[in-house]
This record gives C-alpha cells, sequence and structure tokens, in this order.
C-alpha cells in the first residue's frame, strides 16, 4: 500500500473506531436506563417522597418546602409508603382499619402542630380497632383513650367479629337475620345506657 493511500485512509479508520466507541457507549447507557426503569417498576413507590399520594398508598411523613411549590412559598411533600398491617401511616388506606391514635410532628402540615396518626391493622376477627368495617360486625363496645382524635379523650373501640351463625353482635350484618335478642350496654356507645344485642343467624 502506498504512503499517499495509508495517509488517505488513516483518518477513516480512526472515524470508525470512534463511530464503534460511541456505539458501544449509548448501548451500555440504554441497558442501565432500563435496568434501572425495571428496579423502579418492581420496587414501586414505597419509601420515595412525593407531591401528592397516589391511590393505593399512604405516607407516613410530610415535608414542607418548595420541591412541590411553583412559587416561593412551600408546599407538601409526601413520604410514600405501601399500607401494610402495623404501619403507622398520617391517614388510613381502603381495607384496613386502626387501633390507635398518636401524635406527633410527622404529619403536620404546620409548624408547630401536632397531627394524627393511625396504627393500620388488617382487620381480623377478635381484634379491637378504632373503627368498624363493612366485612365484619362488632359484638362489644369499649371505651379508651388509645383511640381518641382529641389527647387525653376517651373514645369508643369496637370489638370486631367476622360474621358467623351463632354469634351475638351489635349489629346484623348483611346476608343474616337474628333468632334472639337481648337488651345491655355492651354495644352501647353512651356509657351506661342498654342497647340491643343480637344473635345472629344466617
Amino acid at each position: 500500500m502506498s504512503a499517499a493511500r495509508t495517509a488517505r485512509t488513516g483518518p477513516i479508520r480512526l472515524v470508525l473506531a470512534a463511530l464503534a466507541s460511541l456505539a458501544l457507549l449509548f448501548s451500555g447507557a440504554a441497558t442501565a436506563t432500563t435496568a434501572s426503569a425495571a428496579t423502579s417498576a418492581t420496587t414501586g413507590l414505597d419509601g420515595v417522597w412525593a407531591c401528592d399520594v397516589p391511590a393505593g398508598y399512604v405516607y407516613d411523613q410530610v415535608s414542607m418546602n418548595r420541591t412541590c411549590s411553583s412559587g416561593s412559598w412551600n408546599a407538601p411533600q409526601f413520604h410514600l409508603r405501601t399500607p401494610v398491617d402495623g404501619l403507622t401511616a398520617c391517614k388510613s388506606s381502603p381495607g384496613f382499619v386502626y387501633d390507635a391514635i398518636t401524635w406527633g410532628s410527622a404529619c403536620s402540615q404546620i409548624s408547630g402542630v401536632t397531627s394524627n396518626m393511625y396504627h393500620l391493622r388488617v382487620p381480623v376477627d377478635g381484634l379491637t380497632a378504632c373503627m368498624g368495617t363493612p366485612a365484619f360486625t362488632y359484638d362489644m363496645i369499649t371505651y379508651t383513650s388509645a383511640c381518641s382524635i382529641n389527647q387525653g379523650v376517651q373514645a369508643t373501640t369496637f370489638h370486631l367479629r367476622k360474621p358467623a351463625n351463632g354469634i351475638w353482635a351489635c349489629e346484623i350484618p348483611k346476608g343474616f337475620t337474628y333468632s334472639q335478642s337481648v337488651q345491655n350496654t355492651d354495644c352501647s356507645s353512651i356509657r351506661g345506657v342498654q342497647s340491643t344485642k343480637y344473635l345472629l343467624l344466617g
């Protein structure tokens, strides 16, 4: 090969080598991006800070800052959590009840003001909860400050029961009737006042 031809083809080879290197570099970047997207899809949004709370999530902390603000004012940013049994969160979630309310600044959107936090529970037969749920009835109301939305004030709690033939309940669930009833204070939301309790039939 002549020196003149070598001089002409040398730059071409350098360009082709550079293009091959760039192709390899972009191929690696694309693979990393795809892997990152796949990881994000499998881990979901649990533990992510976001400007709103999408369906299916709760949050356990609020940060007031300008990340989610379109102006010079502070706006809430939420620490997202997937609701699970035993999680303490700033709100409840469909399909869950809660068995205790605590107070703190983690969920507050006003500086220096405390707000409620809820200990989430999956409802099961025999659980004492701060609220009822459509899939269960209850057979006893008690009073405790654990479920109070006002600190130091006692509130009602409900002893949940899975509806079944032959159990006593304070409410008749859908699909059941009753074979007996009694008057006592088990189901009363007012202390000392009697109300009706039913022996379920269904």
